[in-house]
């Protein structure tokens, strides 16, 4: 990818992610002609992985509806400054007629989400289910990290989570105004998915638990890991939902 992917269009992202799986939004918003993100985990077929077909030099991302009245469209004017290039790996969300909403990550962990015609994004078939050593190791957001191990329990792996809100702003960190959070828990994987709540005594089924106890959703889409949360499991604007590339085995 060329161009887009500063810090700031990184953390919105980000905080999109939390909010839409809260709506039930990938679908909802891609209909209303906006690309955010590639939607919520779990929820029907789910994101899926996608490559940018050989052919053109450059695919630029296409505006929204929010963007330019009339996008996404075919009208030269839709057409953003960012692009992807032949190779290129992607998250695939929702579809409007034409387009796709694809999310791409770059090798530093920066998010950019946005329309891509559909034409130019081959969909890669879905794969096998995980086996335990796919899940395990470090993997790393820019303002979060996830551990996963063995866990005691045959059949169960272990998590361990950090997260902050703050410290890729210097200002913040100055202020001493970082928020921070963490996870932990155990439980089995079901096929792409691991998912678990945090109870007072221990790992809960994620539908268990009160309102205000920290959920957790992983979706194994190898390379990434992606996950998504409740907004329980740290201080204010803390969140586990961002996109994770696998940095020690």
């Amino acid at each position: 990818m060329r161009g887009g992917t500063r810090r700031g269009r990184e953390r919105i992202v980000s905080r999109l992610i939390a909010l839409a799986w809260f709506a039930g939004a990938g679908s909802a918003l891609a209909a209303e002609g906006d690309c955010y993100d590639y939607g919520s985990l779990g929820a029907g077929s789910g994101p899926s992985l996608g490559t940018i077909k050989p052919g053109e030099a450059r695919v630029p991302f296409v505006q929204g509806a929010s963007g330019r009245k009339g996008c996404p469209g075919a009208d030269p004017a839709c057409r953003e400054k960012a692009f992807l290039v032949p190779g290129n790996t992607v998250i695939l969300g929702g579809t409007v007629p034409g387009f796709v909403c694809a999310t791409y990550v770059g090798q530093k962990g920066a998010v950019r989400a946005g329309w891509l015609p559909e034409n130019a994004v081959a969909r890669e078939p879905t794969p096998p289910a995980p086996a335990p050593k796919d899940w395990t190791g470090t993997w790393t957001a820019p303002e979060q990290t996830i551990r996963i191990r063995p866990g005691k329990t045959a059949g169960t792996l272990a998590v361990e989570g950090d997260a902050t809100y703050g410290t890729l702003d210097p200002d913040r960190v100055r202020r001493g105004a970082v928020n921070m959070g963490s996870v932990a828990g155990e439980a089995a994987p079901s096929g792409h998915t691991l998912a678990f709540t945090m109870g007072d005594k221990g790992t809960l089924p994620f539908t268990a638990g009160a309102p205000t106890d920290c959920r957790l959703r992983l979706q194994l889409l190898s390379p990434f890991l992606l996950a998504e949360d409740n907004s329980a499991c740290g201080g204010l604007n803390v969140t586990f939902a961002n996109v994770y590339r696998r940095t020690k085995p």
